[in-house]
């Protein structure tokens, strides 16, 4: 048994509002006492393929404690069904305690893992994350990394993410054993509606699917009453170059493009803020030169645009922006840079 865990925030940076994120594995011994007992009950195991055209792909494992062999083999799609038993009566030359493939390009399985290993892991986020207040049960495929999967979310609180490798596969094999897709059964709110998923695809969506099965309703009286809340852009005036000076040294040609935003219900008070959409070549914000913002927008005050100045206060909100990128990716410290007060 061993465990590790990372620090998101080391490794991906500190985000405001969210003051802890850690993900963590747990590696433990699976039990199997049936199995070990008895031995494995040997089946065919894999996935349909994408298309008429693609069988898939088929392996071995136990059918009680869906443990692989080492390797689990690679079987003729053409001969081989998902949920077949495995033995060597349908193989043709016996070579193997499992059998023997059926054509040049199988792999024959090997011999049972003597000491499988289980996975449970997880992440706790505390603060911000994305989404809003849910629960989401995931049940993987044959091919999945994770074989069980939950989540609780409480944005702006925390959330809460847990998965097994490996424990679970018993009820996988028996309620998802083909295809590509994890089933899911989800709740959650966002932003005035309340959205369902009951036992559907989790990476796909069909128009045929009952409405009790995936859907959602607006639950936020506001937006029964008045409309939901929406965001308009309206472009006000041509195009303007600038340039971006960021404080290590560089230089960048940015096109701008002022923009009126109005934001309101259909029935009742608007509100107006002033926006910079912003495109350019590409400004670096990682040492190595691998990561590039090629665009974005940034806010300006309604105070700048009557004055006139709005261009200026968008070049420094897209430096700031930027510089806070390269702090994060350790970006080199200019020379000629002055010292912080103590």
């Amino acid at each position: 048994m061993h465990w590790h865990s990372i620090d998101y925030r080391k490794r991906d940076g500190a985000k405001p509002g969210t003051p802890f994120d850690r993900g963590f594995w747990l590696h433990l011994p699976r039990a199997m006492p049936l199995c070990r007992l008895v031995g494995h009950r040997a089946v065919v195991d894999g996935t349909t393929g994408f298309g008429p055209d693609d069988p898939g792909s088929r392996w071995v494992c136990c059918d009680r404690c869906g443990t692989r062999p080492d390797p689990q083999g690679h079987l003729d799609p053409a001969r081989w069904n998902i949920g077949d038993p495995y033995d060597d009566e349908r193989a043709p030359e016996p070579h193997h305690p499992l059998g023997r493939p059926t054509r040049a390009t199988s792999e024959v399985p090997g011999p049972w893992r003597t000491s499988p290993e289980g996975v449970i892991g997880g992440q706790v986020v505390v603060g911000k994350t994305f989404g809003g207040i849910g629960i989401d049960l995931k049940l993987g495929h044959a091919g999945s990394e994770h074989t069980l999967a939950a989540s609780i979310t409480l944005n702006p609180l925390g959330a809460v993410y847990i998965h097994t490798e490996g424990y679970g596969t018993w009820l996988q094999r028996r309620l998802n054993p083909t295809g590509y897709h994890p089933k899911r059964i989800e709740f959650r709110t966002y932003k005035g509606s309340v959205y369902w998923t009951l036992g559907t695809d989790r990476d796909s969506y069909s128009k045929g699917d009952p409405r009790w099965r995936h859907g959602s309703t607006v639950i936020d009286p506001r937006d029964r009453i008045l409309g939901p809340r929406r965001h308009t852009y309206d472009k006000v005036g041509d195009p303007v170059t600038a340039t971006v000076r960021m404080p290590h040294g560089d230089d960048h040609g940015v096109t701008l493009q002022l923009e009126r935003c109005t934001t309101g219900r259909a029935r009742g008070r608007k509100t107006t803020s002033w926006s910079v959409d912003w495109e350019s070549n590409g400004i670096p914000y990682k040492p190595d030169g691998t990561g590039r913002y090629t665009g974005s927008a940034v806010t300006v005050s309604d105070r700048s645009v009557q004055a006139g100045t709005w261009p200026h206060h968008a070049t420094a909100a897209i430096a700031a922006s930027i510089t806070t990128s390269r702090d994060r990716h350790r970006w080199p410290v200019p020379t000629a840079a002055v010292e912080a007060p103590a």
